[in-house]
């Protein structure tokens, strides 16, 4: 989801943003009878760092993937930017084709908010590329819209309706680095080190709270938030 309120402005399908995104650059067919495509490039970026992780992601190792020589990447793909923005993109091609749901506002927000950020999740590499790339591409852009488009029905001004779609990109974005980090350093489980930690966090000898629910689940935060997004619009 684009980042800021002047990123929040509903893109149209055919315009451009600056920067050169390789979302806007034509396709380009295959030179060779290797059968490189786009897709195969992406395919293989997500399967690379589902296996290897952020750091793994390299024009190189993409090309060992596919079998085939670096060089012919760059038909396709200008740099590693390009790689990172169509593998998060990727992620979220299911949630984006999923019929959006019927009802009041808030579900059609809450469904792909929760979309959003459980694609991210589920790829632990991904919500730190999100934080850091604008989400520009058909699929995040697909689903930015489905939460514009629930707020905007409102009938709340502009800017009451960018701040609310600002706090819960933050929130999509800032829980899924955090599932990601504490992934990562293994406080997902209960061990000897998420309770040291959370001990520590609380301030207290014993956490008071089970171990596991130091960290509250992404839709009960999401639920908070709407709440309090709800009261403020008026609705």
């Amino acid at each position: 989801m684009p980042r800021g309120y002047a990123g929040l402005v509903d893109t149209p399908r055919d315009a451009a943003p600056s920067g050169g995104s390789v979302f806007y650059r034509p396709q380009r067919r295959s030179k060779t009878a290797d059968g490189l495509s786009r897709e195969r490039i992406v395919e293989a970026c997500v399967a690379l760092l589902d296996r290897e992780g952020a750091a793994a992601l390299t024009m190189r190792k993409v090309a060992a993937e596919l079998d085939v020589h670096a060089t012919s990447l760059y038909w396709h793909v200008e740099r590693r930017e390009d790689l990172v923005d169509l593998a998060v993109d990727a992620i979220f091609a299911g949630a984006a084709v999923a019929p959006a749901p019927h009802g009041p506002w808030t579900e059609a927000v809450r469904s792909a908010a929760t979309a959003m950020y459980t694609a991210l999740a589920a790829h632990p590499w991904a919500a730190s590329f999100a934080g850091s790339r604008p989400l520009v591409g058909p699929n995040a852009l697909e689903l930015s819209r489905r939460i514009l488009r629930g707020l905007e029905s409102t009938g709340a001004d502009v800017r009451q309706r960018a701040v609310a779609a600002t706090a819960i990109s933050n929130l999509v974005l800032g829980a899924a680095v955090t599932a990601a980090s504490a992934r990562a350093l293994g406080l997902d489980r209960d061990t000897a080190l998420t309770r040291e930690v959370v001990a520590a966090a609380t301030g207290a000898g014993v956490p008071s709270l089970p171990v596991l629910e130091w960290q509250p689940r992404f839709e009960d935060a999401l639920a908070v938030l709407l709440e309090g997004v709800a009261a403020r619009l008026g609705r």
